[in-house]
């Protein structure tokens, strides 16, 4: 059932505090961890290698710490592995898609078998996006091009978006598009329930501007670029009524730059292949406190799939995320009420 949701402070002041002064809320979160409140609109943005103490609180984000402090905040939420690919998949289908060791993960250029994010919102109904920056065409399913990464896009490697077609009789790689159709899809009214965010290598972090090199940790330059992006295109989306009323936008990083027992101490299944380190994740949109407010629940990205897919009334989860903690302790008590 659709609910009525209190989310109305909180994006009403952003626009009259200044950008600079904003941190997180302290204030715990008080929710149901198994009750997330039902929403019409998932979006995921995923940026690109920076820890936790590197975004947040850092004033070379001004933008996210913006939301941040009007959001829910996960303090202790680590990326599932060094380097990126696995963390995409994690994210999507709650478990690794390659077992290349290293860094030649990201070259990984099979396919994918079984249930992912795409193929269980279809069959429930729902519709979904992966919106790619500087994607050379719609159904684009290559190699690398240009700022296009095909690691960063783990829609391009499943085996049910190449081959399945969706309800209308289109293939659901037609479901890949480049970004710029988010806007016009947020324009005319027609966001899908779902949408994967992919920023190109500039935008996400990944690389430096200036020298389209890969950033270092805490890289002020990379990190001011990725935020302006954040702010340019997302702003004017949740800054709206339609937004806060029935839309949930989470803004996570793939991985971190720790590495050893600082990749992952908390989780120690995860000890022994390093951990992928901990992360900013941000959560704006329908349910949470308008004051914001923080968990110091340990959480990874299968637990973010499993809220993806809880948060559109769909309650079958791939992989690891069947099992994942959930994340329902951000959403006031009485969402959904």
């Amino acid at each position: 059932m659709r609910s009525t949701l209190r989310f109305v402070g909180a994006f009403l002041c952003l626009s009259s505090l200044p950008a600079a002064s904003q941190t997180p809320s302290q204030t715990p979160c008080k929710g149901d961890p198994a009750t997330v409140p039902q929403v019409q609109h998932v979006s995921l943005v995923v940026e690109e290698n920076q820890s936790f103490d590197d975004v947040i609180g850092n004033p070379d984000m001004p933008y996210l710490n913006q939301l941040a402090a009007h959001g829910g905040v996960a303090r202790r939420y680590y990326a599932d592995a060094h380097p990126s690919i696995n963390n995409y998949f994690y994210l999507t289908s709650g478990r690794r898609g390659t077992g290349l060791p290293g860094f030649s993960a990201d070259v990984f250029s099979g396919t994918i078998a079984g249930d992912n994010v795409a193929s269980i919102l279809t069959k429930h109904g729902k519709t979904w996006k992966s919106y790619a920056e500087d994607l050379p065409s719609v159904g684009y399913v290559g190699d690398n091009k240009g700022l296009y990464a095909k690691r960063h896009n783990p829609f391009a490697y499943y085996q049910s978006v190449l081959n399945d077609k969706g309800p209308t009789g289109k293939s659901q790689r037609e479901q890949i598009v480049p970004f710029q159709q988010f806007t016009e899809d947020w324009r005319s009214g027609h966001l899908p329930s779902y949408s994967f965010i992919v920023p190109n290598l500039i935008n996400d972090a990944h690389n430096n501007p200036r020298t389209n090199r890969g950033s270092a940790c805490r890289d002020s330059e990379s990190l001011r670029q990725a935020d302006q992006w954040l702010e340019r295109n997302l702003k004017q989306v949740v800054e709206t009524e339609s937004f806060r009323k029935d839309s949930l936008l989470i803004v996570v990083f793939d991985e971190a730059c720790d590495r050893g027992l600082k990749a992952d101490p908390a989780h120690s299944p995860r000890e022994k292949r390093g951990g992928g380190g901990r992360i900013p994740v941000v959560l704006v949109g329908a349910g949470i406190p308008p004051g914001g407010c923080v968990s110091d629940t340990t959480f990874h990205h299968e637990s973010t799939l499993r809220l993806t897919l809880k948060a559109l009334g769909i309650n079958e989860f791939p992989g690891e995320a069947a099992s994942a903690p959930d994340m329902g302790e951000f959403f006031e008590s009485s969402a959904g009420k």
